[in-house]
């Protein structure tokens, strides 16, 4: 493939825009994309891959360049094609550089940190919480990650999506450790398929499947989804109730509950009904009402760093202390919707136990009431799953 100069500039400009002015890099990609009609799919691959390959390896790039040189921002997307396996353009922007030093520079990294490209504060962190297995973890959260479906099973079946796939020529095969999971071999615009637009199916990462399952629903019961977002997990619920009972998606944007409002449509759910929280007195209004609720809170996301890599570049200190903060008032003030006898599930995609284990330890120690069933922590190294952590907490 040839690297259209314009093409390369617009990842320098992606980068500068993303750790300069603070923009979420998927928000970023997609503005640029939709700002450049005349990009082909070739081109809008090389883009997305390239800027998030940059992000995701930052630090890294920067020290083969020897930052102490201050190179430009375009620099880091030649190391990025040369780290890749490609060979670097041949333009006056990088006439100057020497791939061949970047090898022996790379050879002669002892320091973790640079090596798997993220802060020493953050290295320091999950070092101290997690021990030798961060050095595995980190590994494993720099691959790009997996294509991964969930099957609505109120429409269809795993088999007859792998069977509607292969027939576009795109391979998929069962998840294993899921009951409804895929896994895409080759990445590819699934969204352009007919099926997709039937509501046959989500995309939905492995662990966030288990959620769901780990909430113990059954038809017929109403359960509230607290933090819902996106809304995979509401559609999940929604899929496991078959339509009966209810499930309440609540969150704070609206915006996100209007983009989950279109893709219930889309899976043909009825049971979804959409609340925004517009403060304490919404939660106070479903006071006892849930027969399960999901509390899937804010969090560092160290998980999920192989979907979402700037994040590791934005957390610190104060960010890490404000979320601590945040999820014990969610599991505080939204426990109140759990009927007695209810059971809910604490989730985040985060991999610290100061997020996890004790902050579910600190909220049973105040709140006698509830007790702790099970709990189960997800680390990234199996295949299509993101690191997750799950709490089933019953009210008495």
């Amino acid at each position: 493939m040839r690297y259209h100069r314009h093409l390369l500039i617009s990842c320098s400009e992606a980068l500068s825009a993303i750790f300069f002015e603070d923009r979420h890099a998927d928000k970023c990609i997609e503005y640029y994309m939709r700002n450049n009609k005349k990009w082909g799919g070739r081109d809008r691959r090389f883009f997305a891959e390239t800027v998030y390959d940059c992000v995701r390896w930052w630090r890294l790039y920067w020290h083969l360049l020897n930052k102490k040189e201050n190179p430009e921002i375009l620099a880091l997307v030649a190391v990025s094609l040369w780290h890749r396996g490609f060979p670097v353009p041949e333009i006056e922007e990088f006439a100057s550089l020497k791939p061949d030093n970047w090898e022996k520079r790379k050879n002669e990294i002892s320091d973790v940190s640079i090596k798997e490209s993220v802060t020493p504060w953050l290295y320091k962190l999950g070092k101290e919480d997690m021990g030798d297995d961060w050095d595995q973890i980190l590994e494993s959260l720099n691959k790009p990650n997996q294509l991964i479906l969930r099957a609505n099973t109120q429409k269809t079946t795993p088999e007859k999506i792998i069977q509607e796939l292969k027939k576009k020529e795109i391979i998929a095969e069962r998840l294993q450790g899921t009951q409804e999971g895929l896994i895409i071999e080759k990445r590819t615009n699934i969204f352009q398929t007919e099926i997709f637009k039937k509501g046959w199916f989500e995309v939905q990462d492995g662990s966030s499947q288990q959620v769901a399952h780990y909430l113990d629903v059954e038809p017929g019961m109403r359960v509230i989804d607290a933090c819902a977002g996106a809304g995979g997990k509401t559609l999940h619920i929604a899929d496991l109730l078959k339509n009966k009972g209810k499930v309440v998606s609540m969150d704070i944007h609206q915006w996100k509950l209007d983009q989950l409002k279109l893709r219930a449509r889309r899976n043909s759910y009825s049971n979804i009904e959409l609340k925004l929280i517009e403060g304490s007195k919404t939660i106070k209004r479903s006071k006892e009402t849930a027969d399960r609720l999901l509390l899937d809170v804010p969090c560092t996301g160290l998980g999920v760093l192989r979907r979402n890599p700037d994040t590791k570049w934005k957390l610190n200190d104060k960010s890490l202390n404000e979320l601590l903060n945040l999820q014990q008032e969610i599991l505080q003030s939204y426990s109140r919707m759990l009927k007695p006898g209810g059971k809910m599930v604490y989730a985040t995609c985060s991999l610290l136990h100061a997020e996890n284990e004790k902050q579910v330890e600190k909220f049973l120690g105040q709140n006698e009431q509830f007790k702790i069933l099970k709990q189960e922590r997800i680390l990234p190294h199996k295949p299509g799953f993101d690191g997750f952590f799950m709490a089933l907490i019953e009210k008495s």
